[in-house]
């Protein structure tokens, strides 16, 4: 105390912060760490949704579903076949010209698509190439992986045009022989149906995530008709 008056500490005569303020770095601490949890919960869903593929098993030609072979959930090897399908190489009761040859027209069909399905052949063989030198490229870094990606593009479409002229080319030699018969019955007035059973098939190992036709529906060439996860997950 001097000349009666009392003195107060330095500190004492700083104004008070209030109460809010001085809780204020405690909240942000906890901001920040709800935030960070948030973030690493995000990153690891993402990562988990990119590792599923995705496999489309389409109609390799126009029909009508003879059988489904798999059940959803099942897992499935790479060339399992998934759906039966009932092709019909001419339209039951349809008129054939009486100057027509029916003989000599599937023979000239059987040939076109001889020649398609050596064409489709030779495209796979491409792509196939293609995919085993890009692979080791990316594995060395010296490609990206989108480049794999779309060189397995190429080869699975080359597969569904495969597919599709080889069930072409059945269907063209069913065709041949039902023409045959016919000159042979003497029956060339009116066409006899024939039916060949094509089937639609995995691409890649998986698991039947989805099928999207039964038994009875009729499809068009290329329609989706059952969704793979690729690698069974």
């Amino acid at each position: 105390m001097k000349g009666g008056r009392l003195l107060q500490h330095p500190r004492a005569l700083l104004p008070r912060r209030p109460a809010s303020l001085q809780r204020g770095p405690a909240l942000a601490l906890a901001l920040l760490l709800v935030c960070v949890s948030a973030a690493c919960r995000s990153g690891g869903a993402g990562a988990g949704d990119e590792s599923v593929g995705i496999v489309v098993v389409n109609a390799p030609s126009a029909g009508v579903v003879r059988r489904v072979l798999v059940s959803e959930g099942a897992a499935v090897n790479e060339g399992a076949g998934i759906i039966e399908i009932a092709v019909r190489t001419q339209p039951q009761g349809a008129l054939v010209s009486p100057t027509e040859d029916p003989v000599a027209r599937a023979a000239k069909n059987i040939g076109t698509a001889q020649n398609e399905t050596e064409s489709a052949r030779a495209e796979v063989v491409r792509a196939e190439v293609e995919v085993q030198r890009l692979a080791p490229l990316v594995a060395a870094g010296q490609a990206s992986q989108g480049e794999l990606d779309g060189a397995r593009a190429v080869y699975e479409r080359a597969e569904q045009r495969l597919q599709r002229a080889q069930a072409s080319a059945q269907s063209a030699q069913s065709g041949l022989v039902a023409a045959r018969q016919q000159q042979l019955n003497g029956t060339t007035a009116r066409s006899v149906p024939a039916e060949q059973t094509v089937v639609a098939r995995a691409t890649s190992a998986g698991r039947v995530a989805v099928v999207n036709v039964r038994e009875g529906d009729v499809v068009t060439l290329g329609q989706p008709l059952a969704t793979l996860r690729a690698g069974g997950q």
